[in-house]
């Protein structure tokens, strides 16, 4: 039998197959749990302040900042309970090196962030079969959240929700995918007052062309936007355009253990100019 693990990395589908590849089986859920652990390193010129997990989005840090370096450690748990049932926990912290220019005197100085940044819990439900489509919908909750503002940190917990629906499907040697989402964002009360981060909505494809039964080259483009930003109030920022474009490859190492690579850009100012990613799934 040919053994073959297939992520489609961009969209986190989470699915493991390991019989010979067909329409029937790709998508076959096994019992069980599975894990991916994510490493990125974020690299932006821009003021923003970002957040990888669940989807990419403008943090409501104000201070502008001129560089930022940001390594990212995110692990998640899913649990198949069914064939259609899944529940997910997915936490995750980073080190950020962020660079500025003083106000007062106009010397250039940086920050040095370690923490924890966010717990998440979701639902995943896989839906039978639509002629050579799967659909899946995904609900994610944030029970906690770690945040800055202004050298102000604070927990915040349920403040943070994520929906998203995908179509997949098959079509030798592509698998395809299409998917939609939405981010929404409570205000959050620091000390130097409320701030509303903006709520997301998002949509996008991925591509993994299979080269052999143990490789794929992972295509994706995605396309986000963020509302406004307000800060007590009053709006400090537009509607933001973030699109991204994506490459990467996926390793079979054997029949429960993968390897992925991966290089996400930029494609407006919005957006970080670069993330580089490396990921380990396990099926046990």
């Amino acid at each position: 039998m040919k053994k073959i693990f297939l992520i489609l990395l961009a969209i986190s589908s989470y699915l493991l197959a390991s019989d010979e590849l067909n329409i029937d089986n790709l998508f076959k859920k096994q019992l069980g749990l599975r894990s991916i652990t994510n490493f990125s390193l974020l690299s932006t010129g821009n003021a923003n302040s970002y957040a990888l997990y669940p989807t990419l989005s403008i943090q409501g840090d104000t201070t502008i900042w001129k560089d930022t370096k940001q390594i990212s450690l995110n692990q998640t748990f899913i649990y198949t309970l069914t064939p259609k049932f899944d529940v997910l926990i997915s936490g995750g912290g980073s080190y950020a090196r962020k660079e500025y220019t003083n106000a007062f005197n106009s010397n250039f100085s940086n920050e040095n962030n370690l923490s924890f940044d966010s717990l998440w819990l979701g639902l995943i439900y896989t839906f039978d079969s639509v002629a050579d489509f799967v659909p899946q919908v995904k609900f994610q909750s944030a029970v906690i959240q770690r945040e800055t503002a202004i050298e102000h940190t604070k927990n915040f917990y349920l403040k943070s929700q994520n929906l998203e629906m995908a179509l997949r499907g098959y079509s030798d040697p592509v698998v395809y995918s299409a998917y939609a989402g939405v981010g929404y964002n409570q205000g959050r009360k620091f000390k130097m007052g409320k701030i509303d981060y903006g709520n997301s909505i998002y949509i996008g494809g991925n591509l993994s062309i299979i080269l052999s039964p143990k490789i794929t080259l992972d295509l994706g483009v995605e396309q986000r936007f963020q509302t406004e930003r307000k800060i007590n109030e009053n709006q400090s920022s537009e509607l933001r355009s973030i699109p991204t474009l994506s490459l990467g490859s996926t390793y079979s190492l054997n029949a429960t253990t993968a390897i992925s690579v991966s290089g996400s850009f930029g494609g407006s100012s919005a957006a970080p100019d670069a993330i580089f990613g490396f990921s380990l799934w396990k099926k046990f």
